[in-house]
């Protein structure tokens, strides 16, 4: 009769505050009723986790908060024979436990919608462990649920900004957008969301113009188009006197940003330069009054900067220039403390138009 051999399968990254299940196999005709599972610390050689399981199956089920994330372990595993015996110990796995990563898709605003027929979908990704995406791709899905594209596989030119533009989206229709990362030590994880476009006119329209020729004799048809853009842009955090870039602000639940009073976010390259017309929306929350908690500037420094101030019941738009400073001002509207609230933002021809919206 040949003696049992146990093989522990690959362990997959996990994350050690859910717990996962280790899979292993064996050579041999014997039944095995329990199974030991010994996982050591590869940067001391501890034992770290013993522990029997009772199973017919071949798996062993590691509890949660057993481990911790962020580390690299080394597992092997024996097998209980009927007879009380045990086998020898099976190959040793390596793992490692990473906490699970926070995909945000950020082109969506909070009631679901996006405001063209072509978007640059914006995932965030955030890994408390420090793990770094190695490939994504983005998914489309109709309303059911059911594949529409599957776009190309790529690889992050920003390490925490993914992006992919969708083109051809009906107005009113329902999507899913799903976003599908691996990080360089082998995590997969997705994320979906549901938007719904509804944009007044498609991202390419036309003004068809008429002209009879009567010399001779036929109506010219002139069209010029139209192309409006839908594509998000990143705020990005002010420079420090030293040149470096000051990306050290706080998060809260890795979703929002804490912008200290004396570094306001920054929004530059807008493409201000080749139209003064654009519309923006800032979701907002836990601002302190008087506080300057962004700002808008053209490419390098060109042209003239908005900055949005926020008092206890409006918003302020300023824009200065050679000493003389211009204010635009919301709507009046009490803003609760803690309360989060929408800034709807429109420039035409370098007016603006603030609207205030408590959500």
């Amino acid at each position: 009769m040949s003696e049992i051999q146990p093989i522990l399968l690959s362990i997959q990254p996990w994350d050690a505050e859910k717990g996962t299940s280790v899979y292993y196999t064996y050579t041999g005709s014997k039944q095995a009723m329990d199974n030991e599972l010994v996982v050591t610390d590869t940067t001391n050689g501890e034992i770290v986790y013993t522990f029997s399981y009772s199973s017919f199956e071949r798996v062993h089920h590691l509890p949660p908060r057993e481990f911790i994330n962020g580390k690299i372990y080394k597992a092997k595993i024996r097998v209980k024979l009927s007879d009380g015996t045990y086998s020898p110990y099976s190959n040793e796995v390596e793992f490692r436990t990473f906490k699970t990563p926070v995909l945000d898709i950020i082109s969506i605003d909070g009631e679901g919608f996006v405001y063209n027929q072509d978007v640059t979908f914006q995932a965030n990704y955030t890994q408390a462990n420090g793990e770094l995406v190695k490939t994504y791709r983005f998914s489309l899905y109709d309303e059911n649920e059911d594949l529409i594209l599957n776009y190309p596989i790529r690889t992050p030119s920003v390490a925490s900004v993914l992006s992919e533009t969708i083109t051809g989206l009906e107005r009113g229709k329902g999507y899913f957008i799903e976003c599908l990362i691996e990080t360089v030590n082998g995590v997969v994880w997705t994320h979906r969301e549901k938007f719904i476009p509804m944009y007044i006119v498609p991202s390419a329209n036309g003004l068809i113009q008429t002209v009879n020729d009567h010399d001779e004799g036929v109506i010219r048809i002139t069209t010029n188009l139209k192309q409006i853009t839908g594509t998000q842009v990143k705020g990005t955090p002010q420079v420090d006197n030293d040149g470096n870039d000051s990306n050290n602000y706080n998060y809260i639940d890795d979703e929002w940003i804490v912008i200290p009073k004396e570094r306001p976010i920054i929004f530059q390259g807008l493409g201000m330069s080749k139209a003064s017309d654009f519309v923006m929306k800032l979701w907002c929350k836990n601002i302190p009054n008087g506080t300057k908690f962004a700002e808008v500037s053209p490419p390098e420094n060109t042209g003239i900067a908005i900055q949005f101030w926020k008092y206890d019941n409006k918003i302020v738009a300023v824009k200065e220039f050679s000493g003389v400073a211009s204010r635009y001002r919301s709507n009046i509207v009490t803003i609760p403390s803690g309360a989060e609230f929408m800034v709807y933002a429109k420039v035409v021809e370098h007016r603006i138009d603030l609207s205030l919206k408590i959500l």
